[in-house]
Parts: structure tokens; C-alpha cells; sequence
């Protein structure tokens, strides 16, 4: 089932992965689930299923192959943190809401990596945590509301604590460092390796894969698929959606989801008296405190993989391969790079990619499940899927094969978010966030202060 992918991206993760070459799907078959996507949200859901009902005859189709998107590119965080904070989610639903869903973010890095242990897969996994630095007195400000927020729903130090500049420094030496937050929940691997091992592990499930096959519509029970020998269409008691970034490429939910671009830098393997300058023994992943996010890890082999948001909205959501790679942020991402860790000096940067990821419109996560139609998606994790993806898919499957009386579905289950505005105004809107985002984030950096104006009015474009 493998050979060389000549669409992969150039990522570092593709070098150590497998490149599958499933078959397209054809119209002789029928089964009780067909899953849309073989990333993450996809894997994961057909692995719940079948730990419910290990009958099921499962079938997962992707336009590529697996982890083609974000799944295969992404930072390699697997995260018990969300887009949502849990003041936003307890708006949604109430303050015990938001805390079983954090808890059962906690308890799902540590599921995820058992998994992985037991299952001997090899993917670079290593739990050190999740520093965020500050490197001004506005960023500071914000991690410690972070930490206080926290403390005011009840979760206390071993989740997220307070690190002055010489406690921060212990862990790694970033330039300028004022302190940080640290919390234990949260590992770094290798993303594509995790990818394949949930593939191999879901073939000796007997479940088939199908790849080179992009649906373009779903009904209740029906699937239609664009291949080679023209449309074909499958039949199957659920159909489960987990397009994630890729969503907008199907008509009927064009405007559900809109694809973002993250991109991602890697160094080449930096010498011993390079990594003894820059600590970073324990491999925490790394973020700091402004407001376009940027994200960092330190890999098995001793490189610094490095990535960026913030990059244009594409008008009408388009995704594509010309896309990928995009000098301007690149360099922009090599520099705010060097910049943290300046003793990496001229250390070549050796691989530059990027990715869709799937946002929706109020950048909430969400399971949704229709008894009536039998269809159910997931997705919307604006860059956080890894640890997330398993979390909302145990959701999907619990619900589509009854719960226990006692269940009590999390608050992302049927959570609604408003569609998108139809384009030229989700262009500009988009965009505009993203501008005074920046903009936001050069007046701290230039000033010490916020901006006011550009502060109230991102509050008015995110809900």
C-alpha cells in the first residue's frame, strides 16, 4: 500500500513517514460508516468505534491519502489546551461544561500517549509540558490572566503555574524572557509517524481506506466521490465528515468552515554546545505571549521546528499545493526564530512548508451529531486537533452507538457556530482580524502598550 507521493509537501515530518497509495473508492460497496477524511478526526473516530463495536465495517476516504493535511503538518503538540477558553466555553454552556471539557483534555494527552506506548508506535512522543514566555510587560500580563482564569475554575498549580524569568530560564533560554506560564499537559512527537501508526493499527481492524477519491456531496446514507472513472457513489448507515481545513472544498458547506494558513520552519540538527546554550533537555513545547500565535519544539533528532499563523486568507477559500509555501511568511517566521534563540546563529534553516487548518466562525470546536439524517461531523480546531481531534471523535462515537445513562455529552457536542460570510466580506473580514492582529502585536512590541482601538475592534469581528 505504499509508494512515493510526489504531491507530499517538502515538510520534515514526510521525510520519516510512510506515503500511502490506497485505491480509489468504487460503487459495489456499502458499509455501516464511511468517514470523510483520513486525518486525525477521521482515524480517531473509526479507532473509538471500533473499541464500541468491533463488528462495524468502516471504510475512510480522503481526496489524497492519509494525513495529507493538517494532520501530516502540523507542530507536533498534542495539547490539552483549545481555541476556546474556558470562560468562552462556560458562556456556551455553564462553568461545569467548560470544566469537564478541560479535564477531559487533560486525561486525553495522557490516553493518547498510552496508546502510543502500548501499541509500540514509533512517533517521537515525549510529554514535557508547555512553556509560554513573555517577552513584554503586556505579555506577561496576559499569561498571568491565563493562570488566573484557570485558578477561578478550580484548577490549581499542577495544571498551570507561574515561572519567574530565572525559573523559565531552567527550563529554556529565550531572549528577553520576563517569565511564563508552565503546564505538564501537553507532549511533543512527530506528527506523521502518529498518522501512520493509527493507519497500520485501523488495517488489522479490517477497516479499508480509500484514497484519490474527493466527495462532493453527502445525503443521509449516501456518499458521492470524485475519481478517475468519473463520480461514484457508496452507501452506509453513518456518514461522519472530519474535513476539517478541507471543508469549504464541498459546496453544500462552503461556508461551515474556513481554511487558514499555518506555516512552519525546521533548522538543521544543531550541535551539543548549541542545545547546552539553549537548555530545552525536557523538549516542552514552546509558545510566548502575543497575540499572532507562533509554536515551537525541540524534535527527537535535535532540531528546532518552528511555526507561524497569520498568513492571508485565500479568497474564497481556496486550498492548494502553490500555497504551501510562501516566502514572505517563511522569513518572517525564520526571523521572530532567531530572534528568541540567537545562539542557533547561521544554523540553516532546512525545510519550510505549511498547511490548511479549519476555522469556524466563532472559533469554537464541535461535534455534531444528527440522529434524523445519520450524519455526523467534527472539526474546527483552529490548529489545536491532535489531542482535541481524539477528544471529539470519542464524543461522535459514544453518541452514534448509545451512551450509558449516566453519560453527560461535553459542551462541544451540537454546538452551533454561524456560517461565514458569504465572500467579498469573509475575504476582508478574515484578513482584517489577521492585519490588526499583527498590528496588535508590532504597538505592544514598539510601545509597551496596547492598542486600544485595534483591541476593540477584534472584539467586535470574533464573537
Amino acid at each position: 500500500m505504499e509508494k512515493a507521493f510526489a504531491q507530499w509537501p517538502p515538510s520534515l515530518w514526510s521525510e520519516n513517514s510512510l506515503n500511502w497509495n490506497f485505491p480509489e473508492i468504487s460503487s459495489s460497496q456499502s458499509y455501516d460508516v464511511v468517514i470523510v477524511g483520513a486525518g486525525y478526526s477521521g482515524l480517531w473516530t473509526a479507532h473509538h468505534l471500533l473499541n464500541l463495536n468491533p463488528s462495524l465495517s468502516i471504510a475512510i476516504l480522503d481526496a489524497q491519502q492519509p494525513g495529507f493535511g493538517a494532520s501530516g503538518r502540523n507542530g507536533g503538540w498534542c495539547s490539552a489546551f483549545s481555541p476556546m477558553s474556558l470562560e468562552a466555553v462556560a458562556a456556551q454552556s455553564n462553568k461545569q461544561g467548560a470544566i469537564d471539557l478541560q479535564n477531559t483534555l487533560v486525561t486525553s494527552v495522557d490516553e493518547i500517549g498510552a496508546h502510543i506506548a502500548n501499541s509500540n508506535i514509533e512517533c517521537g512522543w515525549h510529554k514535557g509540558g508547555t512553556l509560554s514566555f513573555a517577552s513584554n510587560q503586556l505579555q506577561l500580563d496576559r499569561i498571568r490572566e491565563n493562570i488566573s482564569m484557570s485558578r477561578h475554575f478550580g484548577f490549581d498549580d499542577s495544571f498551570m503555574d507561574y515561572l519567574t524569568p530565572d525559573q523559565a530560564k531552567d527550563c529554556v533560554r529565550i531572549q528577553d524572557c520576563l517569565g511564563a506560564s508552565y503546564s505538564p499537559h501537553c507532549a511533543a512527537l512527530q506528527p506523521a509517524q502518529l498518522v501512520d501508526g493509527l493507519v497500520k493499527q485501523l488495517l488489522s481492524r479490517n477497516v479499508q481506506f480509500f484514497g484519490s477519491s474527493r466527495v462532493s456531496h453527502i445525503t443521509s446514507h449516501r456518499v458521492s466521490a470524485d475519481t478517475s472513472k468519473g463520480s461514484v457513489s457508496i452507501d452506509s448507515k453513518w456518514i461522519i465528515r472530519a474535513t476539517e481545513g478541507f471543508t469549504a472544498r464541498m459546496k453544500q458547506y462552503r461556508r461551515d468552515v474556513a481554511p487558514l494558513y499555518s506555516y512552519m520552519i525546521a533548522t538543521e540538527p544543531l550541535s551539543d554546545s548549541q542545545w547546552k546554550d539553549i537548555g530545552w533537555s525536557n523538549r516542552e513545547t514552546v509558545s510566548d505571549g502575543r497575540n499572532l500565535v507562533i509554536y515551537a519544539q525541540r524534535t527527537a533528532d535535535g532540531r528546532i521546528a518552528f511555526g507561524g499563523r497569520g498568513a492571508p486568507y485565500k479568497y474564497a477559500s481556496r486550498i492548494g499545493s502553490h500555497f504551501d509555501n510562501n516566502a514572505n511568511i517563511h522569513s518572517l517566521i525564520e526571523k521572530s526564530m532567531r530572534e528568541m534563540f540567537p545562539v542557533i546563529g547561521d544554523s540553516d534553516v532546512t525545510h519550510r512548508w505549511g498547511g490548511a487548518l479549519g476555522v469556524h466562525r466563532d472559533w469554537f470546536t464541535s461535534a455534531q451529531i444528527d440522529h434524523k439524517s445519520h450524519i455526523a461531523s467534527l472539526g474546527g480546531y483552529v490548529g489545536d486537533g491532535v489531542a482535541f481531534s481524539y477528544v471529539a471523535a470519542k464524543e461522535v462515537a459514544t453518541s452514534i452507538l448509545g451512551t450509558a445513562s449516566d453519560y453527560l455529552p461535553l459542551p462541544i457536542v451540537n454546538h452551533v457556530s454561524p456560517r461565514w460570510e458569504p465572500e467579498p466580506l469573509r475575504y476582508i473580514g478574515i484578513n482584517s482580524i489577521l492585519r490588526l492582529t499583527n498590528r496588535a502585536d508590532e504597538t505592544e512590541k514598539r510601545t509597551g502598550r496596547k492598542n486600544r482601538f485595534v483591541n476593540w475592534l477584534l472584539r467586535k469581528l470574533i464573537p
